[in-house]
Parts: C-alpha cells; sequence; structure tokens
C-alpha cells in the first residue's frame, strides 16, 4: 500500500496537471486589438515543460531562491538601451528575446512589479537547466558590460489590465531616459501590407522622430518600413501586436529614441524560425556580429 506522503505528493501532480489543462481550455484573446481566438501557446507549453522539472525538484526536496524586487534604475548605468517584446501573436518576439538572453548570457536582475497585469506566473529558470532560481511572468535581465536591459514577458497581459500596465511602462521608460528603446513584435500573417513579397521581407521596422538609426540604415540591413499608409484603414492598428502601436504612439509623442521590429507570422505551437528571423535582425541592427557567440537554443525549446 502507498505511504501517506506518496498519497499526497500524487494528489498535488495530479491536482496541478489538471490546472494546466484549465488554463489551456480556458484562457483566450486579452490582445483587444486582435480578433484571434488566440490560446498562448507558447506560455501553456513553458508551463507542461516546467511543470515536469518541478515535480522532479519537488520530490527531491529542493530548496528554491526568489529575487526580491530591485529599484531598477539604482541597479543599471545610465544612458542603457532597453529591449522589450510585445505580447503579440505567436509569441515569436518572447522566443527571440529567449533567444538574445540565452545567447549572450545576460545575467538575471530581479522580477519587474507589473505581475498583478499578467496571468500568474512561477516557473523554474528557463535558460539554466540545473538552476534552483524562480522566475515569474515578467523579468528583467542586465548585462552591465552592455548596458543592456531586457524585459521578458512570460504569459498574457489580463484584459482588463492592458490600460493600466500601457501607462505604466510608457511613464516609466520616459523616466528612465534610455539611450534607445527596441520593440520586438509580432502581426498576424494575413494582414501583412505587401503579401507578394513577404517570403523576401522578413523583418519590418518602425522608427520614432528621435530613433538613432534611419531609413537608410534600416534599408542597408534589408529591413523594410511598415508605414500604415500600405495598409486600409481598418488594418493600420497592426492586428495581432498586442500593445505596439500604443506604445509606440505615447513614446513617439515624448520624444524617445525607440525603434520597432515586426514580424508577421501565424498563430502556431511552434514559431521559433519567426523569432530566430527577429532575433537575427535584431544582431544585425545592434551588434557587432563578430562578438556574437554562435546560436544558442534555451534548453525550454527541446521537444
Amino acid at each position: 500500500m502507498p505511504s501517506a506522503s506518496k498519497i499526497v505528493r500524487n494528489k498535488m501532480i495530479k491536482q496541478q496537471n489538471d490546472n494546466v489543462k484549465e488554463m489551456q481550455a480556458q484562457v483566450g484573446d486579452n490582445d483587444e486589438s486582435d480578433s484571434t481566438n488566440r490560446k498562448i501557446a507558447y506560455a501553456y507549453a513553458f508551463v507542461q515543460l516546467t511543470w515536469r522539472r518541478l515535480k522532479v525538484l519537488l520530490l527531491n526536496k529542493t530548496t528554491f531562491e526568489i529575487e526580491a524586487y530591485k529599484m531598477i534604475d539604482k541597479e543599471i548605468k545610465s544612458n542603457a538601451v532597453f529591449i522589450i517584446p510585445s505580447v503579440s501573436v505567436g509569441f515569436a518576439s518572447q522566443q527571440a528575446v529567449d533567444l538574445l538572453i540565452c545567447t549572450l548570457d545576460i545575467p538575471f536582475l530581479c522580477h519587474v512589479n507589473a505581475s498583478d497585469c499578467f496571468i500568474p506566473m512561477l516557473t523554474t529558470d528557463p535558460y539554466h537547466k540545473d538552476s534552483t532560481k524562480m522566475v515569474t511572468a515578467c523579468s528583467a535581465y542586465y548585462s552591465e558590460t552592455r548596458n543592456l536591459l531586457i524585459f521578458q514577458f512570460r504569459s498574457d497581459i489580463l484584459a482588463h489590465k492592458r490600460v493600466e500596465f500601457v501607462e505604466r511602462l510608457q511613464e516609466w521608460i520616459i523616466g528612465m531616459k534610455f539611450q534607445e528603446v527596441i520593440l520586438l513584435s509580432t502581426a498576424w500573417a494575413p494582414f501583412r501590407p505587401d503579401p507578394e513579397t513577404y517570403i523576401n521581407v522578413d523583418v519590418y521596422y518602425m522608427l520614432s522622430k528621435e530613433a538613432s538609426k534611419t531609413d537608410d540604415d534600416m534599408k542597408t540591413l534589408r529591413l523594410k518600413k511598415f508605414d500604415t499608409k500600405m495598409l486600409p484603414k481598418e488594418e493600420q492598428k497592426l492586428t495581432g501586436s498586442g500593445f505596439t502601436m500604443e506604445l509606440f504612439k505615447k513614446l513617439d509623442d515624448a520624444n524617445v529614441p525607440l525603434i520597432v521590429l515586426i514580424r508577421y507570422c501565424d498563430e502556431s505551437m511552434d514559431n521559433r524560425s519567426d523569432a530566430i528571423a527577429q532575433f537575427e535582425a535584431l544582431v544585425a541592427m545592434q551588434f557587432e556580429r563578430s562578438e556574437i557567440p554562435e546560436l544558442r537554443l534555451p534548453y525550454t525549446w527541446e521537444r
């Protein structure tokens, strides 16, 4: 007959699996600008893989570490570059950020005080398989040598918190006075402006008035300018891009140097190729290629 402790563990595991299945069934689209019924495939797959690890660690009575919140402006140098993904279709932008953090081995800095705006999430370190560190839905990573700050979002924004989150984010960005803000975003492929050339154009871009790059710079990188004039009026909101257009307008009006990289993609369980394309565009634009190590995939991408 199984021991009492084993029965309790099995009940915990069954309950957690049931909770994950319920999340998959109930969570829909929180993007008010997107009519697609998204199932947050990236977050769900991440939860599944993480829970398998958690079960092993819990059974081994592993002690987990949860970092405290920090005042980010006190932890980083002035004039930093800030990279952030939009919570958008396919979650390819978050995956591109995963690639950046993993390939450059950007150290974890702290949790971001915005978890109240996201679907709650607690998971093990997604970049170091043997780590006992826990991370939440919103995390910050910082490289002191590159003076590079990165935010990563691992779940979807709660619909009723969307406006509040964008306002808080733009106010914080304005106050930080970054050297440059780079926003990675995706949009729904059926609404791309020039479908006949889509195969040859991987990533589009938008520049704020104060952006450090010019159209000529971006043309040299073989990126194509996104212009809302190319689209019918009803499609100018960049369907599926989450808070991209709202944040762009607010930061552009506030004279913040901002570059947006946009990848058109479909909603599917595997958008890794889109993430890699966006990552490569970011590297070509922002870094010396010779200084970037070989592409390193997060272990959480394992199938």
